[in-house]
């Protein structure tokens, strides 16, 4: 709780999204540390989807991102990203949108995915139109089973027809794991070896039949660990580690620390047992089941009451000393990258713990 504490939280109007620098840095240095450096990681931004956190990764050396969206990769490039990966199938006008982001940023490896034929013709037909050339990685479903071709067979025929194609380049493969998780660390660990074990065969088949595969990049913030340790795979790339959250705390040990809270004034409290917070579904993220956040200074067994679009009511076990109108209270959000997407600013908290300044989500939506 002290750690979190901000000095002059009073000057911030509730509910707001507090961003802690410090805990920022520390985290950037130790997956650096984790991974023995940063050649092989591609981090996702689709967490902060912030241009000052961004910098913060280009200043202490890595060089390559992952996005999900085109304002997204827009944000990347124009901060100086020279390699930037979407890695969201691109369709329909936003195929319009990436060509015209390559012809804006032409010195940027921008590079996407795929998984279907006729998609992959219309993205080369695109690009010859706009006279520029796109990387493409092929999508390889490796059990998550939400996108992507299968392994084997299906992705080489895929791989191919990318090389063939005049306006596209063929740049890899791309595997996400985000069926990796749950409790138990061996069954992590065993999900996320056979998911890129797949992976790894599709590469070695590609290779055989006489395609370069540039890449393969693979994994999430659950599998990184483990799948950063086989050889095959050039880079990983996981995106809750940058502020971490209590879905993934409370499953796994990591040298990741919360550094994304949002601060949260009690504005009712009209029974001795209930309190009304200020923070309901539009200021954390509504898409986990309770508890949505961890309240710091509030015993862990509050019940999560009602949850409205501006308010969120608790119940306090019985003898706990009831909050007053006015208190504050910092929530650790339990899906922090969802939380972050319904901000349009955060609050950023200094190394002494003092409200300093605020940082645009310039990424926010689509």
């Amino acid at each position: 709780m002290r750690k979190y504490h901000v000095k002059n939280a009073r000057e911030i109007p509730t509910p707001a999204l507090l961003i802690y620098k410090a805990a920022v840095a520390r985290n950037i240095r130790a997956i650096g540390e984790m991974m023995g450096g940063y050649a092989r990681l591609r981090p996702h931004i689709k967490t902060h989807k912030m241009s000052q956190i961004a910098r913060m990764e280009l200043d202490a050396g890595i060089d390559k991102f992952k996005c999900a969206t085109p304002k997204e990769a827009a944000m990347l490039a124009a901060i100086g990203a020279t390699d930037v990966l979407i890695s969201y199938h691109m369709v329909g006008a936003n195929i319009d949108r990436v060509v015209g982001l390559k012809r804006l940023y032409p010195d940027v490896d921008l590079k996407i995915i795929a998984d279907d034929a006729d998609n992959i013709r219309a993205l080369s037909d695109a690009c010859a139109s706009a006279e520029v050339r796109l990387g493409a990685m092929v999508d390889v479903n490796t059990g998550m089973n939400r996108t992507g071709a299968l392994p084997g067979a299906a992705s080489l025929a895929l791989a191919r027809q990318i090389a063939l194609s005049p306006n596209l380049h063929f740049a890899g493969l791309h595997a996400y794991d985000g069926h990796v998780g749950g409790n138990d660390p061996d069954v992590r660990q065993k999900t996320a070896v056979e998911a890129i074990e797949k992976a790894v065969e599709t590469r070695c088949l590609i290779e055989r039949s006489g395609l370069e595969v540039e890449k393969l990049v693979a994994s999430g913030s659950p599998g990184f660990v483990h799948t950063q340790a086989v050889g095959e795979v050039d880079e990983v790339s996981p995106g809750t580690w940058i502020f971490w959250d209590t879905g993934y705390s409370d499953l796994m040990e990591t040298p990741f620390q919360w550094a994304a809270l949002v601060l949260s004034s009690v504005i009712s409290a009209t029974r001795a047992d209930l309190i009304t917070l200020d923070a309901g579904s539009k200021s954390i993220a509504p898409d986990t089941p309770e508890p949505h956040f961890r309240a710091l200074g509030l015993p862990d067994e509050i019940a999560f009451v009602r949850r409205n679009e501006e308010h969120q009511l608790l119940q306090l076990p019985k003898g706990t000393p009831r909050p007053r109108v006015g208190d504050q209270f910092y929530l650790v959000p339990r899906h922090v990258c969802t939380t972050v997407n319904l901000w349009d600013e955060v609050c950023v908290i200094d190394d002494n713990g003092v409200f300093v300044e605020t940082w645009a989500v310039d990424a926010r939506g689509h």
